[in-house]
């Protein structure tokens, strides 16, 4: 296909192969060997069009649907989480520290 040439959308080509089939049998049928392998070549022509799009389709497809490898790592980030009622955990890069509540003492 030259590069100022618009591609056809599949069913489109699907129909200018059949038509061109349709005419390569038509050659044959004369027994006009050149005209037939025109029609063959146009018809041939017509099939790469049909496949260049299929392969351009399931590379959009790939494109779409492929996973997406990335790694986050995120500096300085801060988890906290309830060990119990008066327990916290917090954990931050390179340090752990657990936090008690304090209860006032009880008075008797």
């Amino acid at each position: 296909m030259e590069d100022g040439q618009k591609m056809r959308d599949p069913q489109t080509s699907k129909i200018a192969m059949e038509l061109h089939l349709a005419k390569f049998n038509y050659y044959m049928a004369r027994q006009d060997w050149k005209s037939a392998v025109t029609e063959l070549q146009h018809a041939l022509n017509a099939v790469i069009d049909i496949l260049d799009h299929a392969n351009k389709t399931l590379k959009k497809v790939v494109e779409r649907y492929q996973p997406v490898k990335t790694e986050a790592k995120i500096e300085g980030a801060v988890r906290s989480e309830k060990l119990s009622d008066d327990m916290i955990l917090i954990e931050y890069p390179g340090d752990k520290i657990v936090l008690k509540r304090n209860t006032p003492p009880t008075v008797k």
